[in-house]
């Protein structure tokens, strides 16, 4: 066997052996869709070496090899764009690539040349990855300083991959595929790479049907970057491509547009109209005149003054006109496409137009049509606030407004434009003048309009029908001009839409159209046009008003926000309401940490009283809604807060949770509200029956801490007996300016208050408890001394509330706290008859868990499994089956001899000492144990749930 020169030889193999790499290279690429084989591409990298270094690639067919190419050359791009030359099998290969994935490059190129090596054709998948592997590498020599032997390289992969992109072009149109060939190529900054891209960009020009946008994309930067150092044979070949185009995409235009001339005249309103909700304007006509020259529009489309349309395509584009002509109608589309990227000082790129060569009214028409919509698209609303900071480029804007109002008078006199497209045009003028702050531009406009008689509805029979909306536009940007250079004046707005026309219904349309236009960047003064509308009696439509709603919940301040919502809130739609008071809602606690003006509070309260008399508010704006009432509430506002409340209750009693019902009572009595607390009483008693009588003793109590006396006398026979005590003990020791009694001076009597009150008394318990919280245990001694004897039905209760208060007292060692704990459990079993229970175990398992030195989780294991051999719940698990493999733990601290024999409740003895478990296992680091013993928790919460439902259905 010979070796190549320079590898290591290998150790004799047999055939078999020989031929695995290539059988499982095989069985990989001829798997079906049934077949589930994953690779990692260095599995399939060794695979494809192995079989190479033998010379056993030539067992593989064409599909095979275009597979490898299409898998490998996937790795090397790393595209996670889908694309018609992916192979089906590239999800079978799964795994880490390597961090260099141009280390797969290779296997394309050789998997390449192996095929015409053998005689095989390259696929277009083949020429594609090949192209793509070219691209590739030619992106890093770009990145890197270009040396002579870096261009020379350069120019090698930009040939190789133009071989293959003239190749399989024709026959794709997707953007994977040209876009990478004529981004490179533009990436590159070289003239003849630049000539090369403007010849390859108007083949796809004329082939493709309709451009990607990602095509178009890349056009657009050729315009832009190099447009004018391009030459002109490259100019002349890309805007004859363009006109090439539009024969080709309406093939039937020049026959329609003659047939049409005869009928049709220009600037004639034809029968097509627009919708209502879209107005004609210049961004609109730009953006349709740009779509018919890129996309394939069928011609016959219903639309207004189509045949103006295509009558300027065809003029500008014509090769009849001069090349300087077409090629700046063509800048200007592309600037015009392009300026959502540019910055507002790309403005300026605009001064580089050479007007004076623009001498046709079809172009200075264009070039007008354009250049408001590019410094339209470049002032985007939300980049203006005009009145709030100078406009950066002012003077530069100004300067082109003026150069295109030069060339729309050229226009104007031709009379060549629709009324329609007049009036969009002259519109656009108002409100970039405005912008700019240019009041003798708008003097100029203004006469225009009077020459061209563009004023008032074209016809008021068809007023009802076409709405005038271009017309109404224009009249509207009008207004905002004056109102942004004289600020807001009634008699201003209203003299002048009064003398323009009278029409109640067109000046409806005016005003709300100015409406909708301040509402996104002006408020304060579209909420002074409203004023006057409203002043002066007239109405705007809905729709404004939903944007003004739509711009307040993002913007302005929270004062104009609550005082539209007020003023307006009967014109708006419920979900529009909602949404304002949510952001409201959410926006007023900023105003309360900077503790705004208090007439803020009693606007939002007035802003939203009676808003749900008929209807509750959604479920979502619930919280927020909490969270306002409340604040209102908190300054000042508690009875109309409480009114509101009431209003979204009589609808839903139960919209608002229990926990906002204890916030609202708090805040009431916290700022002496009691009139208003005890009105929520009367709701939450319908309500939540469970917590009325929690919140009625809240508000006895700190009404008599507060002196109201009349509130307490009110409802003392509602009172329960503690909370009679409580009130009792305030007369005695007359506490009544203090928040709380201190409960060691309540103790001080409490004992022989105990020893006269019946056991049988259901305060005495209570009472009882309190005496232990205090610290006097003893006195609790002697009086379950007292009780016991004749007490043999409340002695288990008593004493476990004994044992509670003996082991929560503050005693620094956990084994004399135990040792007392047993020692009293003992003493009280042989003096006095008590009789332990489960709930004496799990004070006993409390005191044990504390003690962490002597009970650590091996023992805490133990125990619990000590429990479930006893006959606890075991979930899971069996008294075989325990839930920790520990040894039996006996019986430790006489814990399995007490209260094993009595009655097991899930709620009141299972779940409490499981929930100690499991917090004892945490604290002691044991997630495991503690998971498990959650695990047990849950599926016997299951069974109990269960058999509560079977009950209750039986």
């Amino acid at each position: 066997m010979t070796v190549k020169e320079g590898r290591v030889p290998l150790l004799p193999f047999n055939a078999q052996v020989d031929t695995v790499a290539i059988h499982a290279l095989r069985s990989f690429l001829l798997q079906g869709p049934e077949d589930i084989h994953i690779y990692t591409p260095n599995k399939l990298r060794r695979l494809y070496r192995s079989a190479e270094w033998r010379g056993q690639l030539g067992q593989l067919d064409s599909s095979m090899l275009s597979s490898l190419i299409s898998i490998f050359g996937s790795l090397c791009t790393g595209s996670r764009e889908t694309c018609a030359y992916d192979s089906p099998l590239l999800s079978r290969v799964q795994g880490e690539v390597v961090v260099d994935r141009r280390s797969y490059s290779p296997f394309v190129l050789n998997a390449a040349s192996l095929k015409v090596q053998l005689g095989m054709v390259l696929a277009d998948s083949d020429r594609f990855w090949s192209m793509r592997v070219a691209l590739a590498a030619t992106e890093v020599l770009i990145s890197r300083s270009c040396d002579k032997a870096s261009r020379k390289k350069l120019a090698v992969l930009i040939n190789h991959a133009r071989i293959h992109y003239y190749a399989i072009r024709s026959h794709s149109f997707h953007p994977g595929v040209h876009v990478p060939y004529l981004q490179a190529l533009l990436n590159t900054h070289d003239p003849r790479y630049v000539e090369i891209l403007a010849k390859d960009m108007s083949y796809v020009l004329r082939t493709h049907r309709s451009c990607h946008p990602k095509t178009l994309q890349v056009f657009y930067q050729l315009i832009l970057k190099h447009g004018t150092t391009l030459s002109r044979r490259s100019r002349e070949v890309i805007v004859s491509s363009l006109w090439i185009r539009l024969q080709q995409a309406h093939p039937t235009c020049h026959s329609e547009l003659r047939s049409e001339s005869g009928s049709a005249t220009p600037g004639v309103d034809s029968v097509d109209t627009y919708r209502p909700d879209h107005p004609l304007d210049v961004s609109w006509v730009a953006r349709y005149l740009s779509t018919l020259l890129f996309q394939p529009l069928h011609c016959r489309s219903r639309l207004r003054h189509r045949f103006w349309f295509m009558e300027q395509l065809f003029a500008v584009f014509s090769p009849s006109q001069e090349l300087t002509q077409r090629w700046m109608a063509l800048t200007l589309v592309t600037l015009f496409q392009s300026c959502s990227g540019v910055a507002i000082t790309g403005s300026t790129s605009l001064d580089d137009v050479p007007l004076e060569q623009l001498q046709s009214p079809v172009a200075a028409c264009w070039q007008v049509i354009f250049g408001l919509a590019t410094l339209e698209e470049l002032l985007k609303p939300s980049a203006l606030s005009s009145t709030e900071r100078p406009l950066q480029g002012r003077d530069s804007i100004r300067d082109i407004l003026c150069a295109l109002y030069g060339r729309w008078l050229q226009v104007v006199n031709a009379q060549t434009v629709p009324r329609d497209v007049a009036c969009a045009v002259m519109a656009s003028f108002f409100k970039l003048a405005s912008i700019v702050h240019e009041p003798s531009l708008v003097e100029g406009c203004l006469a225009l309009c009077d020459l061209g008689a563009l004023w008032g509805p074209a016809s008021f029979k068809s007023l009802t029908k076409h709405h005038d909306h271009s017309n109404t536009v224009m009249t509207a940007q009008y207004l905002v001009a004056l109102l942004r250079l004289h600020g807001p004046n009634t008699d201003m707005v209203l003299r002048t839409i009064d003398a323009i026309s009278t029409n109640v219904q067109w000046q409806r349309g005016v005003l709300s159209t100015v409406v909708r236009e301040l509402a996104s960047t002006e408020l304060e003064l579209a909420l002074a046009v409203l004023d006057i509308v409203k002043k002066a009696g007239m109405a705007v439509d809905s729709g404004p008003l939903n944007i003004l709603a739509m711009s307040f919940t993002r913007g302005g301040t929270l004062e104009q926000a609550v005082r539209f919502l007020k003023d307006w809130k009967s014109q708006l739609s419920q979900e529009q309401r909602d949404m304002l008071t949510g952001a409201i809602a959410f926006r007023i606690h900023d105003v309360e940490l900077v503790r705004s003006f208090p007439k803020i509070f009693a606007l939002v309260v007035d802003a939203i009283a009676g808003l749900y008399d008929s209807q509750s508010p959604p479920t979502h704006l619930r919280k927020r809604l909490e969270g306002l009432l409340l604040i209102c509430c908190r300054h000042g506002h508690a009875p109309e807060a409480v009114d509101v409340v009431f209003g979204i209750t009589r609808n839903t009693p139960k919209y608002f949770i229990p926990s906002f019902w204890h916030g609202l009572c708090r805040t009431l009595l916290r700022h002496r509200q009691f009139k208003s607390a005890v009105k929520v009483l009367t709701v939450v008693k319908s309500a939540y029956p469970s917590i009325s009588c929690r919140l009625l003793n809240m508000v006895v109590n700190t009404a008599t801490r507060a002196r109201a006396t009349r509130v307490a006398e009110a409802f003392h026979d509602q009172l329960n007996r503690s909370t009679k005590l409580y009130l009792w003990y305030r007369a005695q020791f007359n506490l009544s300016s203090e928040r709380r009694i201190p409960r060691n001076i309540a103790s001080l009597k409490l004992s022989s208050f105990l020893c006269n009150l019946s056991y049988k008394d259901p305060a005495f318990e209570y009472l009882f408890g309190e005496l232990l919280k205090a610290g006097r245990v003893g006195a609790a001694k002697r009086i379950f001394a007292r009780v016991a004897p004749v007490a043999s039905s409340r002695r288990t209760v008593l004493g476990n509330l004994l044992l509670h208060g003996v082991s929560t007292q503050p005693t620094p060692r956990n084994g004399r706290r135990l040792r007392k704990l047993l020692s009293l459990s003992e003493e009280l079993t042989s003096q006095y008859g008590f009789q332990p229970d489960r709930v004496t175990v799990n004070i006993i398992v409390k005191a044990l868990i504390n003690w962490r030195t002597m009970f650590d989780n091996v023992r805490l294991r133990a125990l619990f499994n000590h429990f479930i051999r006893v006959g606890y719940p075991p979930g899971d698990y069996s008294s075989q089956n325990l839930p920790f493999g520990s040894p039996p733990a006996g019986q430790p601290f006489m814990v399995g001899e007490i209260g094993l024999s009595s009655h097991v409740g899930f709620e009141r003895h299972v779940k409490p000492l499981y929930r100690m478990f499991v917090k004892a296992f945490y604290a002691r680091g044991d997630v495991e144990a503690a998971r498990r013993v959650a695990e047990i928790l849950i599926v016997e919460e299951g069974k109990y749930r269960r058999a509560n439902a079977k009950e209750r259905k039986m």
